[in-house]
């Protein structure tokens, strides 16, 4: 620990992940514990090398109080300090980040997790709805993106043609375990979820854990800097906000740039959004004035399968592997989201090291 530091670059030292599934027969804990041991390895340290503990979970959609005392131990928080964030993983990286520039800790462990096998997601989102104003009318996380989409589609008479061929491309674009590539065709085909969305337009919900090590020196892999951070949420209530656009997250970008370093170029080579459905990409380019020039989600970003809450966090995780992979690439942006519709999002600016 390095109390009272002065502010210096943040680095990502290790990823790891428990590899997101249908149904994984482990238990929450066995998950992060999976996720957490390949992100210790992946930046060659261990866990008496971990200042703090910063984790993402939702206590209904785990089924429990305070859920992250279910891993506390395999995060190998006993007697260090430990905070909780309920939303986005991504959130979690950025508390993580504060506390790390604030010179408050040298290295943090940041953890996602969730299980939507366990319980139905879309039930279970309805409760977090307004209780006197939106759960008498059926609302949920699906039928607000739906009246999101409605309104996109609105000025589009093609959009549920062009969005099943993206959410096709998008299918297809690695190999997953939630099943083989889907046609247009077939995406047209599936089940109406709520007008104008289909099942097939929905990436996959199943379980997984997400694990980021972030530190103020360089790991044994190449370590992308965290260069810029934002966030920002609107109102919960769908009525009182735009739909048509993710104001939020123009103004979490413009957070984020504007606390950037000056090795931050304004013109990004890959982005990496939370997007459940074609219709939110629309929206994500939109609100962050993407160019032609930005790859978008190479390896198909959330719609090969995700996990609720981890989903952020393993954008992060997608950016820093392709600038591993691909020296070409040498910024990044990172994208998390939660709540209805788009009611609140986090990003963080990459910068290769």
């Amino acid at each position: 620990m390095n109390a009272g530091s002065a502010i210096g670059p943040v680095y990502v030292l290790g990823v790891g992940e428990s590899g997101t599934v249908p149904e994984d027969s482990r238990s929450i804990a066995e998950m992060v514990l999976a996720a957490v041991e390949n992100a210790l390895a992946d930046g060659g340290r261990d866990h008496h090398d971990v200042d703090a503990v910063v984790s993402a979970s939702v206590d209904l959609f785990d089924g429990l109080t305070a859920s992250n005392i279910a891993i506390t131990e395999v995060v190998g928080a006993v007697m260090k300090p430990e905070s909780r964030i309920s939303s986005d993983g991504l959130a979690a990286a950025l508390h993580a980040v504060c506390q790390i520039r604030a010179g408050a800790y040298d290295t943090v462990l940041v953890v996602a997790h969730a299980k939507a096998s366990m319980a139905p997601f879309d039930a279970l989102s309805r409760w977090a709805m307004d209780p006197i104003y939106l759960q008498p009318l059926g609302l949920d996380f699906v039928t607000c993106s739906a009246l999101q989409a409605a309104l996109v589609a609105g000025v589009e008479p093609a959009a549920e043609q062009r969005w099943a061929e993206q959410a096709a491309r998008r299918r297809s674009a690695r190999d997953s375990a939630f099943g083989g590539a889907r046609t247009t065709r077939e995406v047209l085909a599936s089940p109406m979820l709520s007008t104008p969305l289909r099942e097939g337009m929905r990436a996959p919900l199943g379980d997984g854990a997400c694990a980021v090590l972030l530190g103020t020196r360089p790991g044994r892999a190449p370590s992308p800097r965290v260069a810029g951070i934002g966030w920002d949420m609107d109102g919960h209530l769908p009525g009182e906000r735009d739909l048509s656009r993710w104001a939020a997250l123009s103004r979490a970008l413009a957070r984020a740039r504007s606390a950037a370093d000056e090795t931050v170029p304004a013109t990004i080579d890959l982005a990496e959004p939370s997007c459940m459905y074609p219709h939110e990409e629309d929206l994500f380019r939109d609100a962050a004035g993407l160019g032609d020039s930005t790859l978008l989600s190479p390896d198909g970003g959330l719609f090969p399968g995700t996990a609720p809450v981890v989903a952020g966090l393993s954008r992060l995780v997608a950016a820093v592997q392709r600038m591993r992979d691909d020296a070409a690439c040498r910024s990044a942006l990172a994208h998390g989201a939660w709540g209805p519709a788009g009611q609140a999002h986090a990003v963080a600016l990459l910068r290769a090291h």
